[in-house]
């Protein structure tokens, strides 16, 4: 068979295995698959990505792979031979990127170093398994200690109970003049910071999803943000059916608090005509999104003069740990956040437990 002008043969023990991997072989190279000596890396990442991932796993998790092979792969080992690759350009890489040499290069924390190996070790696999690498360059590459990291790591942390209370004031204060509340997003952010909530699920909600007869919200889906839509080459929104694991989908009592919040919520879009089906929604009445809800959050903790940098998510931290603080069984708290098990929720809250057992011994006195 010739293909490309290359004259390509297939070997069997009949006809019909000859034809299969002829077949095989024709489908492939209409994928993007070349030879392994001509393979680019570039190349093989982005047939990987279309043949192994795309519609394979989830859009955010396939977003973020694309986003690591065009800032990390592209323009530095990505031009060289799939085949030239060493464990020694890997490393260097990594190095680099944890401790840059130039300026123009922004070092990463630790989880950016993971991803890098995260993108390139299945795809080494692959091309072993393809027949194009005997063996995996990753494997004998090291990922440097935290301690010889430029950039540290993000340690999560909670509002105090004092921060929780200027916080709240300032989230529902009011203009003198017109006495309207100065930010709608507030009622957002406490009802958040009440029911513990991931950010998606906060802004997938929609006023149908809650039962106020019976105090009850359901959560059954999330947004994703920066998709890229692979026909447009842009990033978006996407309003997915499901949350982010099995156990995200539950079922929350709302506490008279968060019923009030909602209740002044709906009164204070009525008087502005804000009409939507979404509980976080822009003045048009479309879908909200987690950049506006940062910024709203951010005058807010201007206002309540909170010099901390926190996110949305620190909103979801202070809920469990605020319940670990008053005793809620650590089980019972993984489930109120939809963790997908308890190591989960162990492992994110370890600080707030050593915190109560030192406390606890403080208070211990046998004898």
């Amino acid at each position: 068979m010739t293909i490309n002008n290359v004259r390509k043969s297939f070997y069997g023990k009949t006809k019909s295995e000859v034809k299969n991997k002829a077949k095989e072989y024709l489908n492939k190279i209409e994928n993007g698959y070349k030879e392994p000596k001509k393979i680019v890396l570039n190349d093989y990442i982005e047939y990987w990505l279309k043949n192994y991932k795309l519609n394979k796993i989830e859009p955010t998790s396939y977003s973020r792979l694309y986003s690591v092979y065009i800032h990390q792969i592209k323009d530095t080992i990505g031009k060289n031979k799939i085949g030239d690759i060493t464990t020694k350009d890997i490393q260097e890489l990594i190095d680099n990127r944890a401790n840059p040499i130039s300026k123009d290069i922004k070092p990463l924390a630790m989880s950016g170093l993971k991803k890098i190996l995260q993108l390139l070790r299945p795809c080494f696999n692959t091309a072993i398994q393809e027949e194009i690498l005997y063996k995996n360059p990753c494997d004998n590459v090291i990922l440097p200690k935290e301690s010889c990291i430029q950039t540290e790591t993000k340690k999560q942390f909670s509002l105090s109970d004092e921060e929780i209370e200027r916080f709240k004031k300032a989230a529902l204060s009011k203009y003198k003049t017109t006495h309207e509340y100065c930010s709608r997003d507030g009622f957002i952010l406490l009802f958040m910071m009440n029911l513990g909530l991931r950010v998606g699920e906060v802004l997938a909600l929609e006023w149908d999803d809650f039962d106020f007869n019976n105090k009850i919200v359901y959560i059954n889906k999330t947004v994703q943000s920066n998709v890229m839509n692979f026909e447009t080459g842009k990033s978006g929104t996407l309003i997915k059916k499901s949350t982010k694991t099995n156990a995200g989908i539950r079922i929350l009592n709302l506490n008279d608090n968060v019923v009030e919040y909602l209740e002044e919520l709906r009164k204070y879009n009525n008087r502005n005509n804000i009409s939507s089906k979404y509980l976080c929604c822009t003045r048009v009445g479309t879908i909200n999104s987690a950049r506006n809800l940062q910024r709203s959050l951010d005058r807010i903790l201007m206002k309540a003069q909170i010099n901390k940098k926190v996110t949305l998510h620190t909103l979801r931290h202070t809920f469990g740990s605020v319940l670990l603080r008053k005793g809620v069984n650590i089980e019972v708290v993984s489930k109120l956040m939809g963790h997908a098990n308890i190591n989960i929720t162990y492992n994110k809250y370890i600080h707030s437990i050593k915190e109560e057992e030192a406390k606890a011994m403080t208070m211990i006195k046998v004898c």
